[in-house]
Order: structure tokens, then C-alpha cells, then sequence
């Protein structure tokens, strides 16, 4: 990162050094040994951290750099000159596309090639997208960057199809933009120093801050770093996710650890709760399952039946609109009906106990579920 920010400095500033760093750029493309040895050990470095920082967020990579498409981006230019889709410009190799213009009107260029034999991110991103439809054989393509990138995709997609790489009624693809995460005074999220705060240290402070909170509740348990660890994960993550991922918004540890209003703490909290209610019943909920049926009666467990059977609805809309705050707002809902049954109809040594035991462990899978495809665990005491 040291090295990064220095040699960016320096690549603003210093003409020659900025010349230098781009022919570097066209020898690693090209296969330079030296290049390549340089490259590799800092990709190792790089290596090492993202897989802290993976480990924390329970992310499994099929890791697959930018370098992957390398080889196939000569191909790319050659492909594009022969359907005659190539113009030159300032001794470029460009892909004119209609309907796209710079502020000035005139047609935006997008570049394949670079006057020095290099290519670029369009190229890259070109090749990508062939790979991906010709030998992966992919129905739809998801591509997550901020929203900064939006005309970039639009482009890329744009000139796919015009080479024919893309059929938008074989495979479907969607560029899915973010919006940028604020502090609490609603400027962008940076440490006092005023660089941005780095995502390991930004997690670690989370699971600090839960550990805190839970060590109140669950005096000297020694699996607390444990719990700790997936409660401040978790609410990071909830935190992002429950969001409209194109609006911007304020990250707050305070506001993403409390156990009320839409927050994984609260929805754990539910979760946490029907395991009380199992263990204090003591019943084998599959013997349950073969003798007793859920019956809706009290208007509370109606209305938590109903919101167990939006479920399936959900995760299409979300499906269909890349929203994951559409889930995260069902499962919030959803603890909502919960707590309100909870509240209205005791379910230990009452003559619907059968039903409503069915219906806490009906609610706590549809919990576990959202949770699991949000990526987010589980806790059984917090």
C-alpha cells in the first residue's frame, strides 16, 4: 500500500517516472520475465492480506486476476479489426459505439489497444465477458463496482454485443453499482489520519465492539471471541446489505450493534430466542413433525404465517433485482411478526403447543436461510 501511494504520487507528478510506469504496463502484458518475477511476489504479499481479511468475512474465492485474460487480449483486438469494428484515433485502436458521446457531443472512443501496444481495462473486460459465455457457458454475468463505472459497463456490454460475443436473449448480464459508505459526520468514511480506513482494521474494531456488548451478557463464556467474532461480522455485513446498495450511507457501530430496529443483532436475537423456546419444551421436534400440523388461529399467528409463506416471493425479487435489502427487510419484517407472536401466544403447556412449536422452528429456518444467503451465521445464545 506504501509503495502504491508513493509511486501514484510520483506518477502525477513526475513526467518521466508516469512514462516509465505505463511501457512497465505493456512488458508485464507482454510476458517480460523480470516484469512477471516482480509482479508475482507482490500479488504474494497482497495474497496474504486479502486472505486475513476473507477469513474474517467467510468468503471462498475461485481467484481469477485480471493477468487470467492476458493471453486471450491480442485475440480480442484481432477479432474486432476483422468484423471491422476497429477505428484508429491518435495512433489507438478504438470501438466507436452509438449513442455514446463525451460532454462535448462528439463520439466517446473506447480504447482496446493503446498507442504503445498496451491494453486496458476494456480489453480486459471484453475478454472477460467472451470467456465467460464461450467456455464457462454462463447464462448471467453479475459484475459488482462502484457506481463510478456504470458508463464503463454500459460500453463494454454495448460493444459485446455489437461483436457478438453477447446475445442478451442466451445470457442475461447485469453491472451492479454501490454508492460509497459515510461517517457519522456524513462525509466519506476515512480514519483521523484522512486516508481510508483499511476493511481489516474497519472489521476488527466491529468484532471488538461486540465482544464488549456480549461479554455484558455472557459472563467469562469461553467460546466469547467466537460469538463475538460472528455477531461484529455479521453486523457489518447486515449493515451494507440492508441498505439500497446504490444510495450512499452513514456506517455506525453504535447504530449496527443494537438489538433494536432493523439489525442483525435484533434478528439473532430472535433466532437466539425459538432456541430458548425448543430447549424449554424439550420436545423432539421430528416426532412433532409426524404427529402435528401448524393451525393459525390468533390473529398474531396468522400473521406470522403469512409472512413465513412471502419467503419464496422474496428471494425471486431479490433475484430478479440484485436488491439484497429486499431479503434483509423481509427478515426484519418477519422477526417483527415473530416478537409480536411471542408476546401473544405462550407456547409451553398450552394446548396449541404442538402447532407453535411448529411455527418457532418454521420462522427460525426461514431465519437461518436469509441469513445463509446473505452470507451471515448464526448464533444459539447472545
Amino acid at each position: 500500500m506504501e509503495w502504491y501511494r508513493d509511486s501514484k504520487k510520483v506518477f502525477d507528478e513526475d513526467p518521466a517516472f508516469k512514462k516509465r510506469a505505463q511501457e512497465e504496463v505493456v512488458r508485464l502484458q507482454s510476458g517480460d520475465e523480470e516484469s512477471l518475477s516482480a509482479w508475482k511476489q507482490i500479488c504474494e504479499i497482497s495474497r496474504v492480506a486479502f486472505k486475513e481479511i476473507y477469513g474474517l468475512l467467510d468468503v471462498k474465492l475461485e481467484e481469477r486476476g485480471e493477468s487470467f485474460y492476458n493471453p486471450f487480449l491480442p485475440e480480442i483486438v484481432e477479432d474486432l479489426e476483422k468484423k471491422k469494428l476497429i477505428t484508429l484515433s491518435d495512433g489507438a485502436k478504438c470501438v466507436f459505439l452509438d449513442g455514446f458521446v463525451n460532454k462535448q457531443g462528439d463520439p466517446l472512443p473506447m480504447i482496446v489497444q493503446k498507442s504503445d501496444g498496451g491494453f486496458n481495462y476494456s480489453t480486459t473486460d471484453m475478454a472477460g465477458m467472451r470467456h465467460r459465455i464461450e467456455k464457462e457457458k454462463a447464462e448471467r454475468i453479475v459484475v459488482v463496482t462502484d457506481a463510478g463505472q456504470s458508463l464503463h459497463f454500459q460500453m463494454i456490454a454495448a460493444a459485446c454485443n455489437k461483436a457478438g460475443y453477447l446475445d442478451p436473449k442466451k445470457t442475461q448480464f447485469d453491472h451492479v453499482p454501490f454508492g460509497v459508505v459515510l461517517n457519522t459526520s456524513g462525509k466519506k468514511f476515512k480514519t483521523r489520519e484522512g486516508s481510508t480506513e483499511p476493511l481489516v482494521s474497519l472489521l476488527q474494531e466491529g468484532i471488538d465492539h461486540a465482544k464488549k456488548l456480549l461479554s455484558e451478557r455472557l459472563h467469562n463464556d469461553p467460546e466469547l471471541d467466537e460469538l463475538a467474532t460472528i455477531l461484529g461480522i455479521d453486523s457489518i455485513k447486515y449493515a451494507d446489505l440492508s441498505c439500497h446498495r446504490i444510495k450512499d450511507y452513514v456506517f455506525s457501530y453504535d447504530r449496527m450493534l443494537k438489538f433494536e430496529g432493523n439489525t442483525a443483532a435484533y434478528l439473532l436475537y430472535s433466532f437466539v430466542r425459538i432456541q430458548g423456546i425448543k430447549r424449554k419444551v424439550g420436545k423432539d421436534l421430528d416426532e412433532v413433525v409426524e404427529v402435528a400440523k401448524i393451525t393459525l388461529e390468533h390473529p398474531s399467528e396468522i400473521t406470522l404465517g403469512l409472512k413465513l409463506s412471502q419467503f419464496g416471493e422474496t428471494l425471486k425479487l431479490m433475484e430478479r433485482d440484485l436488491l439484497p435489502n429486499r431479503l434483509t427487510d423481509y427478515l426484519y419484517n418477519l422477526a417483527e411478526s415473530f416478537h409480536a407472536f411471542f408476546r401473544d401466544c405462550r407456547v409451553e403447556g398450552e394446548a396449541q403447543e404442538n402447532s407453535r412449536l411448529l411455527l418457532c422452528e418454521a420462522t427460525a429456518r426461514i431465519l437461518e436461510k436469509g441469513f445463509f444467503i446473505l452470507g451471515l451465521k448464526t448464533l444459539d445464545r447472545m
